[in-house]
């Protein structure tokens, strides 16, 4: 009986896993970034965050196989602040300057009712 409780609950867990249940979040070693590809399950989103420093130059781009809320937000003092205000899109080009040294979280929610594939760039030129 022991056995086959620990049998289900290992495969309920192997399905939330694959169905993409939990968000991703991927943290970048202040790198820049080149031709990054993820999957974004219905309902779901994907984050890539750093810390910058106030001054840097981070410029972005990306293209989706279907619309995705995209922004570019951190959080300061319990408040969530945009560097770039959420928008519909499926491709965007563009760059913003570090104005606080919190972690900034590049985020892409799908509300489509199919998976959605991500490609994206990312540059830090330092101030």
């Amino acid at each position: 009986m022991k056995k086959g409780l620990i049998v289900l609950v290992i495969v309920a867990a192997a399905a939330l896993f694959i169905s993409g249940c939990a968000a991703q979040e991927e943290n970048i070693a202040h790198g820049d970034i080149a031709g990054k590809k993820t999957t974004i399950a219905t309902g779901d989103f994907f984050e890539a965050c750093d810390k910058w420093t106030p001054g840097d130059k981070v410029s972005f781009k990306f293209t989706s196989s279907a619309p995705v809320m995209f922004n570019v937000h951190y959080h300061e003092k319990h408040q969530k602040t945009y560097a770039i205000e959420q928008t519909l899109k499926d491709n965007f080009e563009g760059s913003f300057i570090v104005k606080s040294e919190d972690i900034h979280c590049c985020m892409w929610k799908n509300d489509n009712d199919k998976f959605v594939t991500l490609t994206y760039d990312m540059s830090v030129e330092k101030q």
